[in-house]
């Protein structure tokens, strides 16, 4: 509708004409349906130009998720359960979630883009994936999207001007993301049965060869039942091993200013002896690369069987170690902290500031809807999915969410975090918080007292990362992808048969990547270097 002053100038226009008494007449009639509420011949072409196609749409989104199994059949499924349908009451946005399995989630949603079924919202925690996406034309830059209709994520932006060249491939936005809090960044970690290491009168290691003195003292004093049984439980993902030898398959290395791929570093040598040490001598499972989810490991150190856990730090690992203190009230686990190595100390693996990365499918049909999700979950979603109800599940304590029964929040709230895709918490989270949120029974307090100090422990060494993130591009991604395998075969024949040695077994590597294309690879990604480097804190 136009307004009245424009209304006022086609009067004057109107009288102005040599059509006067004709046009005055057609004129004041229009003015007159207008100002009763009814559109003048030129307000629909007026209306148009504010129009929003979007807003025609329905409000509804897609978002992959992690499948982690935690959902109790009581709950529902992942796709319904009590906080989707809280979601979509809160957030005024239909929203369908499509979970992928955890340890396959990049594959799971490659199937779903090759068959045009992938949602709208794709998201993961590797920078790297979504570069991947980017190059591959999947996802589309998002800029104008903020721009235009949000305001919590382009504040939050603005506010932490640090995360945009993490959000930002080739230019422009490709991925949103928030920051992690303290707790987010420890990853990795170890811990140590102190009562154990009272046992053999021995120290906690801070030194590979005294690691390895007092695995030996463990297993020769039958701690774990029997003399044959293995006394170190560990993860199957590498990321404590790989960090403490500087290996980290994520990573790109400095050598005198020129890039070297994680794989193919001196190191790995190592790293693969270390693994073959644990092996060879019977201090680990012999199937512990088989050992699905690490539940054969985890179930061992909550029996009590071993006395040294090489995996993470967190709430990922609670159930299992509020199982050990529960079943043996005497053990008494505490953090280790990583221990040096011929080659230098460096820290287990430690997440990046950034959190999750959450790209738009280049398909999506209301983007407006997705700024929208994002943004309600950006500026208060995160903490009730994070925390659950007030006075249901907790009750706040100097303001901060205590929980009122551990259990109840186990089975309604845990997988809850799972939707949170933007989060708002580093800035106001402190490790001492764990304690106060934390419910308060023993157990529940003795794990948050303990978890706390992991984390300290775990942060206390830094992980060696020499450029905030890796480099991107489809050549070496392809590169990467297709020596995988055969980089896990190598990597078992030196670790469980031995029928090569881990020095050869870097040898085999290096030659694998030549021939699959690794010379181009290292070019871009010294090129990708000299061109970024400038920006690197």
């Amino acid at each position: 509708m136009k307004s009245m002053k424009s209304m006022k100038r086609t009067k004057r226009w109107v009288l102005g004409s040599t059509i006067l008494a004709m046009t005055l007449g057609a004129a004041l009639t229009g003015c007159s349906k207008t100002e009763q509420g009814a559109s003048s011949s030129s307000a629909p072409s007026a209306a148009s130009k504010t129009e929003d196609k979007y807003d025609k749409l329905p409000k509804s989104v897609s978002v992959s998720m992690y499948d982690r199994g935690a959902v109790a059949a009581e709950e529902g499924s992942y796709e319904q359960n009590r906080w989707t349908k809280w979601i979509q009451e809160q957030s005024g946005v239909q929203v369908k979630y499509v979970p992928v399995p955890r340890n396959q989630a990049q594959d799971k949603l490659n199937t779903l883009i090759a068959s045009g079924e992938a949602p709208d919202l794709i998201w993961d925690y590797d920078r790297n994936y979504i570069g991947t996406l980017v190059s591959q034309g999947v996802v589309q830059p998002i800029d104008d999207y903020i721009n235009q209709y949000s305001t919590v994520i382009k504040n939050y932006i603005n506010e932490n001007p640090e995360l945009k060249p993490l959000m930002t491939f080739d230019g422009k936005i490709y991925g949103i993301t928030t920051k992690r809090p303290l707790n987010g960044l420890a990853n990795g970690g170890m811990w140590i049965r102190q009562d154990w290491l009272d046992k053999v009168g021995m120290k906690a290691p801070t030194t590979e060869e005294e690691f390895f003195a007092v695995t030996k003292a463990f297993k020769e004093k039958g701690l774990s039942g029997n003399t044959n049984a293995p006394v170190v439980s560990m993860f199957v993902w590498p990321n404590v091993i790989a960090g403490l030898y500087a290996t980290h398959s994520t990573q790109w290395y400095l050598d005198g200013g020129k890039m070297m791929n994680a794989n193919l570093v001196d190191r790995n040598v190592g790293a693969l002896t270390f693994e073959r040490k644990l092996y060879e001598n019977g201090y680990i499972d012999k199937e512990y690369l088989t050992d699905k989810n690490s539940q054969k490991m985890m179930a061992d150190w909550a029996q009590g069987k071993t006395g040294i856990l090489i995996g993470t730090v967190g709430n990922g690992i609670d159930t299992y170690m509020k199982d050990l203190m529960k079943n043996y009230p005497d053990a008494n686990p505490v953090p280790l902290a990583a221990f040096s190595t011929k080659y230098g100390k460096f820290g287990a693996y430690q997440e990046t500031q950034a959190s999750i990365y959450v790209a738009f499918n280049k398909n999506m049909k209301n983007p407006k809807a997705a700024i929208q999700y994002l943004d309600w979950m950006l500026d208060k979603g995160w903490y009730t999915l994070l925390n659950g109800t007030e006075n249901t599940h907790f009750k706040l304590v100097n303001g901060v969410p205590q929980v009122l029964d551990s259990d109840k929040v186990k089975k309604e709230v845990a997988y809850a975090g799972e939707y949170a895709i933007l989060r708002n918490d580093a800035k106001t989270f402190k490790l001492e918080d764990l304690m106060i949120k934390a419910a308060q029974d023993p157990l529940s307090q003795r794990w948050a007292k303990l978890n706390a100090e992991a984390m300290k422990t775990a942060l206390s060494v830094p992980f060696r990362r020499d450029i905030p993130f890796s480099p991107n591009s489809p050549e070496i991604s392809n590169v990467l992808a297709s020596i995988a395998p055969k980089l896990t075969e190598i990597r078992t024949r030196a670790i469980i048969k031995g029928d090569i040695t881990p020095e050869q077994a870097l040898d085999m590597i290096r030659k694998e990547y030549k021939s699959a294309g690794g010379d181009k690879a290292d070019q871009i990604a010294q090129e990708w270097y000299e061109k970024n480097k400038a920006n690197f804190k």
